[in-house]
């Protein structure tokens, strides 16, 4: 049985209280240095708004102490000189997942802009150029025509490419066709390292092979990282409590499904306009998404897919295990009160944003969602998603399908790509993530200083299901939106209709991987 542990990441970039929660991840089997840690997490705190704040300026300060190097230093020698290495990048950035921020490479910035992300990558790029002395460029396309091109050029026998980041079930599928290579023998790349996604790593591994994974070169999972938005104004008028009382709450282990439906049912109880419809101008507790039952299930601890019990990371379905079933049914029966859970896709026609219009005390959302909610006029705070009680150790914070990184198996020189990518990713640890959660999310689009305090809880442990991201997403992922439309649990209904299919895939994959792996013994 594969534990949360296993399944999760504490991928945190080192800014201010998310500094603590790096360097709790590397202490955490030394029990004699747990008060070291906890007065580390209280220093982080009581200093987190004066750390951790980028250079202005085009230039990157490299320069530091010893200790700061030693953070990010790489395996890639000192001096490295790539001789003006082209490092070609195949990017779905936004033709995937729309409003999420999936760049790459940034050849527009201007050094007014006040977008720190762009800013920073711009950064990056042009500071590992001048470093390894090499050409960083990027073709952007759909997922389906990038897989496309990269079969081409195997094909062709040509190298045209260094590096792909492609939508979960295309660049699966690439995967089991050959198309990318072995991460863990593309020399100076050290996957042990935090920026690399480790979830993602054990999550994405079979047969000791890995051709895709997240790390920190992107921030397309983070912006698909599943999260709650309470609006302060509802929770006022209905005499709930304030956005300040739920981040305590959190901190306490305290936000739970039985916290969570109760606060929604209070808004929505009576919440009817009049016309005995749901409708514009009713009140309702939380607005869900289609993925909302997946990520509430991630959210509670359960697994739709798990590693067998062997050296091989070989994968089963686990949604229709009897824990899982039963948290589901538990699940089903909270939400049949629409008002309180409202599918807006599946549960009526509106016409407006019910939270920004004050109309829902909660919406379920992802990361994104907080830059694309700017134009609310009332504040909101924003909560990692709910444990299913309070025995639940950690807050589990479900990753949506978003796009994954993988190096085309055709490149002719993986000293070159392992050295560019290892030295792109470490410094998008130190310099890209930062601006991102800590200064734009955190800063700039956040409406409280309280809601930057939730980043360690959201991030803290995000769950890369195999079965709803990658293999399985189209069936998976449409079984479960399928339960939401309906308000019933239908595993068994799945598992007769799809279960062969969903088996069939993990053991396409399984034997791919192992006719694979024989090129990497």
């Amino acid at each position: 049985m594969l534990s949360y542990r296993r399944r999760s990441t504490d991928r945190i970039p080192q800014s201010g209280v998310v500094a603590a929660l790096r360097f709790r991840k590397n202490m955490l089997n030394n029990k004699k240095r747990v008060i070291a840690l906890i007065l580390a997490i209280l220093t982080a705190f009581a200093v987190f708004a004066g750390c951790a704040k980028n250079n202005n300026n085009n230039t990157v300060q490299t320069s530091g102490s010893a200790a700061e190097d030693d953070d990010y230093r790489t395996l890639v020698p000192q001096g490295y000189n790539a001789g003006g290495f082209e490092f070609v990048i195949l990017n779905a950035g936004d033709f995937e997942i729309k409003g999420c921020l999936n760049d790459i490479v940034i050849t527009d910035y201007d050094s007014t802009s006040n977008d720190y992300v762009s800013e920073a990558m711009y950064n990056r790029n042009a500071t590992i150029e001048n470093k390894l002395n090499c050409a960083i460029s990027e073709i952007n396309d759909s997922s389906g025509v990038l897989v496309s091109k990269i079969d081409d050029s195997r094909q062709a026998g040509t190298d045209d490419y260094s590096l792909c980041n492609i939508i979960g079930n295309n660049i699966y599928g690439a995967a089991n066709n050959g198309l990318l290579y072995n991460l863990n023998s593309l020399p100076y790349v050290d996957l042990t390292r935090d920026w690399w996604t480790q979830g993602a790593i054990e999550a994405y591994t079979l047969n000791h092979l890995l051709f895709y994974c997240s790390s920190d070169l992107t921030i397309c999972d983070d912006e698909a990282t599943c999260i709650v938005m309470y609006n302060r104004t509802v929770a006022k008028d209905y005499k709930l409590e304030s956005p300040e009382e739920m981040y305590e709450l959190v901190t306490k282990g305290g936000w739970t499904w039985e916290k969570f439906f109760a606060s929604a049912k209070k808004v929505s109880a009576g919440g009817d306009n009049g016309d005995g419809v749901l409708s514009d101008g009713d009140m309702f507790g939380c607005i869900v998404c289609d993925w909302s039952y997946i990520g509430m299930m991630v959210g509670a601890g359960c697994h739709f897919s798990e590693k067998e019990d062997n050296d091989d990371d070989r994968l089963r379905v686990a949604f229709g295990d009897e824990k899982f079933v039963n948290v589901l049914d538990r699940l089903v029966d909270y939400t049949k009160n629409k008002r309180a859970f409202l599918a807006t896709l599946y549960d009526g026609k509106f016409t407006h944003d019910h939270f920004g219009s004050n109309e829902a005390l909660m919406i379920m959302q992802v990361v994104a969602h907080i830059r694309n909610a700017r134009a609310t006029e009332d504040d909101f705070g924003v909560l990692p998603m709910p444990k299913y009680d309070e025995k639940q150790d950690n807050y589990y914070s479900y990753t949506n399908r978003t796009c994954y990184l993988g190096v085309p198996v055709t490149i002719g020189d993986p000293d070159k790509v392992g050295a560019i990518l290892e030295e792109l990713t470490a410094l998008s640890s130190k310099i890209v993530i930062p601006a991102y959660l800590d200064r734009s999310i955190g800063d700039k689009f956040m409406r409280d200083p309280g809601s930057k305090r939730m980043i360690p809880y959201i991030f803290g442990h995000t769950v890369y299901d195999t079965l709803v991201t990658t293999v399985g997403w189209d069936t998976v992922f449409g079984s479960f939106s399928s339960m939401l439309k309906s308000r019933q649990n239908m595993v068994v209904v799945v598992e007769r209709k799809y279960g062969a299919y969903i088996n069939n895939l993990l053991n396409e994959s399984w034997e791919a991987y192992s006719k694979l792996g024989a090129d990497y013994a």
